[in-house]
């Protein structure tokens, strides 16, 4: 995968995607829902194309998510534009946990975003959904020479639904 340059910090949805999320997401209520989306780096930031929901595997997936491992490793080596997972957070707003950032190393030297959405709970009638887009930027870039720094981090990015 194309490493990025530069601060890439915009990502172009397009509205049916955003919407397929969104559907599997309440589809999934009260549990996490999880998956892959594919896309591709281009000038001026992420274009994201597609995605892929992956079942919730985790043994309390009301609070975690834990991708079913057959397709994760069947998108891993069979979908050339995997470019980033999306989770939901039920109860909570989309910003990444303390748990999202632990577990952060075992998906980002694979993947570039990192999507989170959530029920708006201040909808009033059409069950609409938050989401936030996070690039994964590695800390490898820096080294400090500290062995507790955490490998990866998130930066928040742009989203642009088209």
């Amino acid at each position: 995968m194309a490493a990025l340059h530069g601060q890439q910090n915009t990502f172009y949805i397009p509205s049916s995607v955003e919407q397929e999320m969104s559907k599997y997401m309440f589809a999934s209520l009260p549990q996490e829902a999880c998956g892959v989306v594919l896309g591709e780096a281009a000038a001026g930031g992420i274009r994201i194309s597609r995605f892929q929901p992956i079942r919730n595997v985790a043994p309390d997936p009301l609070h975690h998510f834990a991708l079913e491992d057959a397709e994760w490793i069947r998108c891993v080596f069979n979908e050339p534009q995997l470019i980033g997972l999306f989770h939901s957070h039920p109860r909570t707003t989309p910003v990444p946990s303390n748990e999202d950032l632990h577990n952060l190393p075992i998906f980002a030297g694979l993947l570039q975003v990192y999507f989170i959405g959530s029920p708006d709970l201040t909808a009033d009638s059409q069950p609409k959904m938050l989401l936030n887009g996070y690039q994964i930027h590695s800390s490898h870039d820096s080294f400090t020479g500290m062995d507790h720094v955490q490998p990866y981090n998130l930066q928040r990015a742009q989203l642009c639904v088209t």
